[in-house]
């Protein structure tokens, strides 16, 4: 059974939606890695706990990027001299398949210079469900110093699956990164 509802993404696009009512839990592991269906996933970046110092003053200035694949989706605002900032920022992004993890990378502001790397992690998007809010906790790592804590990321996210004509997704890709890399939400 089809169940038709206008939706309003964090996105602030009003996008027509489909879904199919199924009364069996789904997870994208029972959705082929080959699937041409659209994705939204929306991201509500939450909080940093014990975030690397990466200032003389035993503090930073933290920001995250948010890429899939090698194209950054949202970079959040810059909280500075904290490092147990809280963000509380919402974003979200369309995807056209689900193989390419999100990539997170958080680093520490330096007005003038180049900004220093405070830690990355990956959200593996193969493994949440969908249509369900899930917390995540992301320890941050370096590739370079594997053995160091740099904290942890803390973000909820929701991956709901999206039908539409190509060309239609097209636009609302493009209209969604727009708005998301000029306009930053919070609550």
């Amino acid at each position: 059974m089809l169940d038709s509802y206008r939706l309003k993404s964090f996105c602030n696009l009003p996008l027509v939606c489909h879904k199919k009512i199924n009364p069996v839990e789904t997870s994208n592991a029972d959705v082929p890695l080959a699937d041409p269906g659209m994705y939204q996933l929306d991201i509500t970046l939450r909080r940093g706990q014990s975030l690397a110092a990466r200032d003389r003053g035993g503090t930073s200035d933290p920001y995250v990027k948010f890429k899939i694949g090698r194209k950054e989706v949202f970079r959040s605002k810059i909280i500075h001299k904290n490092l147990n900032p809280v963000w509380e920022e919402k974003a979200c992004v369309l995807i056209d398949h689900l193989r390419e993890p999100l990539y997170i990378k958080v680093f520490d502001y330096d007005f003038g210079l180049q900004d220093d790397f405070m830690g990355s992690a990956f959200l593996d998007l193969t493994q949440l469900e969908l249509n369900r809010p899930t917390d995540v906790t992301l320890t941050l790592k370096d590739p370079h110093y594997p053995d160091h804590d740099l904290g942890i990321i803390l973000l909820s996210v929701i991956l709901t699956p999206k039908e539409g004509e190509p060309r239609d997704v097209t636009m609302l890709m493009r209209k969604s990164w727009k708005r998301s890399s000029k306009v930053i939400l919070s609550m």
